[in-house]
């Protein structure tokens, strides 16, 4: 009996609690919950089944949260990857300037090599006489173990350029005749002919060539003097640094 009575007890103070919280005084309510938290009453609004249904409790937003991680570890992993791929070619330019410059030095070519670390290219400079006779775009016979040597040259550091280009440029004296009615056709028609014979050989792989004439645009000195126009007048072999297998 004594069991019994305390489980009616305990029942019948359940229901009266259930009762009470139904009406509860929004003032004694931020009382109590301030005694028990700490929290001023004046923060917390009673709890109100209605006001619970109509204003949920906000989600967290761990779907969105995770999202923006994403988002900023796929920002620094390109970044990375970004400085990393740019390191790497830096590195190719250098090794290609390198062999290039060894390669003039020690076959006694007429030639210069420029390295511009900004544009991740390497140029090979050669006077025109080395390959044409003057106001001529055909290639001379005894031009042809030179560009052999520099076909041997590229296959080094084949693994090194992404693109070849053979460029042509002039200097500011006009040209008119049948074959070549401007500098622009000639300096187009001497880059073309270098390139066709790159290109016969077969040695270079030729998705990655291509020919480019300027005419007299882009001088390397003013067209004041015989020497200065004759360094105008000249053959480019430009090597893009990179990796050949990213471009691919």
């Amino acid at each position: 009996m004594d069991t019994y009575g305390d489980l009616v007890t305990l029942l019948l103070t359940f229901f009266v609690l259930l009762f009470s919280f139904s009406n509860i005084d929004a003032a004694k309510w931020q009382a109590l919950v301030g005694s028990f938290t700490g929290i001023s009453p004046l923060s917390i609004d009673p709890i109100s089944p209605a006001v619970a249904i109509q204003n949920p409790v906000p989600e967290f937003g761990f779907q969105q949260m995770e999202a923006e991680n994403e988002e900023m570890d796929s920002s620094q992993m390109a970044e990375e990857e970004a400085a990393q791929s740019g390191e790497s070619t830096l590195n190719n330019l250098r090794e290609m300037y390198g062999i290039m410059s060894d390669f003039v030095k020690g076959g006694g070519i007429d030639a210069e090599v420029v390295l511009d670390e900004d544009a991740y290219l390497v140029r090979l400079i050669i006077n025109e006489r080395v390959f044409f006779e003057t106001a001529s775009a055909v290639v001379r016979p005894d031009a042809y173990p030179v560009l052999d040597s520099i076909i041997e040259m590229f296959k080094k550091v084949d693994h090194l350029y992404t693109m070849l280009m053979v460029e042509g440029h002039a200097d500011s004296r006009p040209i008119n005749t049948v074959q070549y009615p401007s500098n622009w056709h000639i300096s187009v028609y001497r880059a073309v002919n270098v390139l066709a014979y790159i290109w016969e050989v077969g040695e270079l792989d030729p998705t990655r060539l291509a020919a480019m004439g300027y005419g007299e645009m882009q001088p390397v000195a003013p067209n004041d003097s015989e020497e200065n126009m004759a360094k105008n007048r000249r053959v480019e072999f430009v090597a893009e640094a990179g990796d050949p297998r990213r471009s691919s």
